[in-house]
């Protein structure tokens, strides 16, 4: 059987500007890519990752958004791997009203979360996210057991990827936040509480 793996996006322009871009546009599917540091980090991982036993035989899968697209280029090449395959269902949680403010907002949106109280302002519900990324996570399951024992890499954003964890771990989606926080470049095994050292699981 193959494995399914998840990989937050390298620093983006927008971590280092504090502020959020969710919402499918210019922004986020062109102009808000990796830092040199975000770059520098996922070399760092691809090369951890190399040492781990990943090889050209993985399988990345990114969402369409620039910072996890270059992400997932990056990493793919420092694999020798294939091109990345474009998965739109891992695309960043929309933030609605939030989009273009400060990251600060976060933490009311997940305080919402937790309580499954209902969002507001065009916040995309965890449901809904959960529903897409649940889609992505058995097609990624599909690919790994495709009789060749693949490991597959899902390259995404941090809430997609909480809410990834929490269903990998059979957990309520609305709980994604007690799922230990996924850094940026951080590579972890699908089901996997946290990979030995920090580093790749």
């Amino acid at each position: 059987m193959g494995e399914v793996h998840v990989l937050r996006h390298g620093e983006s322009t927008a971590n280092v500007e504090g502020v959020i871009v969710s919402l499918p546009g210019a922004r986020a599917l062109q102009e808000v890519g990796l830092t040199p540091r975000g770059r520098s980090q996922v070399h760092e991982c691809a090369e951890e990752a190399r040492a781990a036993g990943f090889d050209a035989s993985t399988i990345v899968v990114t969402s369409d958004f620039a910072r996890a697209r270059e992400t997932a280029e990056v990493f793919a090449a420092g694999l020798g791997a294939g091109a990345p395959r474009v998965d739109e269902r891992l695309r960043e949680r929309g933030f609605g009203v939030h989009d273009e403010g400060p990251t600060t907002a976060y933490e009311a949106v997940w305080a919402l979360d937790a309580a499954r109280a209902e969002q507001s302002g065009s916040v995309e519900p965890v449901e809904s996210v959960a529903a897409r990324v649940g889609e992505a996570l058995r097609a990624a399951d599909e690919l790994a057991a495709d009789g060749y024992g693949h490991r597959v890499v899902l390259v995404a954003h941090g809430d997609v990827l909480q809410i990834a964890l929490a269903l990998g771990a059979g957990r309520d989606p609305h709980e994604h936040r007690d799922q230990p926080h996924l850094v940026n470049a951080e590579l972890r095994r699908l089901g996997d509480a946290r990979p030995p050292h920090g580093g790749v699981a």
